[in-house]
């Protein structure tokens, strides 16, 4: 039986807390919402709430919902790949 070194065995067990840790955190959406959309949109649209793995987001006016309309996959994705498990986003004026 090979004797493993300390250092190994704690980078092991450290990667697996640290993505753990990742994965189950709470992250705040209406936080996080400005950094996820575009630059031009941030301050125009904020996060309403969270209802059965949809999003609902709050938008100025008719011209930043078509924006965000066109660019709700891409957002969906960036949420998706953050660990969020919304399906739908709902935009409401």
């Amino acid at each position: 039986m090979e004797i493993e070194k300390i250092d190994s065995i704690l980078k092991r067990v450290l990667n697996k807390v640290e993505t753990t840790t990742e994965k189950d955190r709470n992250i705040d959406i209406t936080v996080l919402w400005p950094k996820i959309i575009d630059e031009k949109i941030r301050g125009k649209s904020y996060v309403l709430y969270e209802k059965n793995s949809k999003l609902y987001v709050k938008v100025e006016d008719g011209c930043f919902l078509s924006i965000l309309r066109m660019n709700k996959g891409k957002i969906l994705k960036k949420l998706q790949n953050l660990g969020f498990n919304y399906y739908d986003i709902i935009f409401l004026i």
